[in-house]
C-alpha cells in the first residue's frame, strides 16, 4: 500500500461537492487560527501566558487553537492586543458590484 501525502488525501476528499462546500465555509475560521498561532509562536508566548494576558484559562486558548469554539470578535480583539497586532475584518463581494 502506497503512502499518500496530506495534499493527495485532501485533494481526493475535496472532490466531494458537499465536503468542498463545508471546507469553504470553515476556511476563514481556520485561516485566522493559523495566523494567530504563527504570531503567538513568533512572539514566543505560551498558551498559558496568553491566557493570563487576556483574562482566561489555558484550556480556552487550546480550544480556540483547535477550532473547537466560535471565537467572538471581542476575544480576537483581546488576543490581537496581547500579541501587539491589529485585527482586521472585511467583507469582500464574490462578484464585482455594478
Amino acid at each position: 500500500m502506497k503512502n499518500r501525502s496530506y495534499g493527495e488525501i485532501k485533494a481526493e476528499i475535496l472532490k466531494d461537492p458537499e465536503v468542498l462546500k463545508e471546507y469553504d465555509l470553515l476556511k476563514p475560521q481556520y485561516d485566522i487560527i493559523r495566523q494567530y498561532v504563527a504570531l503567538r509562536n513568533k512572539r514566543k508566548i505560551s498558551q498559558s501566558e496568553l491566557a493570563i494576558l487576556i483574562g482566561t484559562k489555558q484550556t480556552a486558548i487550546s480550544r480556540i487553537e483547535n477550532g473547537y469554539c466560535n471565537t467572538t470578535i471581542a476575544t480576537w480583539q483581546k488576543i490581537a492586543s496581547a500579541l501587539d497586532a491589529d485585527l482586521t475584518i472585511s467583507l469582500v463581494p464574490k462578484e464585482s458590484l455594478k
